[in-house]
């Protein structure tokens, strides 16, 4: 006989890390933000992956090129496939990838969505 319980828990088991947190009684402050939370686990998670990024070490990308102005949604998924590439240390993929984005940056300039100084500015981080 199947039981789904079982089952659940195996899946579980298998495909998910659990981690538990111990905060102390006495910090208020903390309790009642997590408390104050819908869902823990993807506010933990979302804290998490934004501490990666701000401390992600790359291989190809200059870190010390900030990037403070707003990005078409094509160039957001192409700049963030290059940095999945380039934390997997993907030479190929990633020059595949700086390429796309600086043939998007040529066609948004042209096109009036980004300024040459914008563009250049992206080849300065993601174009080794």
């Amino acid at each position: 006989m199947f039981n789904s319980k079982d089952y659940v828990n195996q899946y579980i088991k298998n495909n998910y890390k659990t981690i538990k947190l111990r905060v102390r009684k006495d910090n208020q402050l903390l309790i009642d933000k997590i408390n104050s939370v819908d869902n823990l686990n993807k506010y933990l998670i979302g804290l998490i992956i934004k501490d990666i990024r701000d401390n992600q070490v790359y291989n190809y990308i200059d870190n010390d090129v900030k990037i403070d102005f707003t990005l078409s949604k094509k160039m957001q998924v192409l700049i963030t496939q290059a940095e999945k590439a380039d934390l997997l240390d993907d030479y190929g993929l990633y020059m595949n990838l700086a390429d796309a984005i600086d043939v998007q940056a040529k066609k948004e300039v042209g096109k009036h969505i980004l300024k040459e100084s914008q563009w250049n500015k992206l080849i300065r981080k993601y174009h080794p």
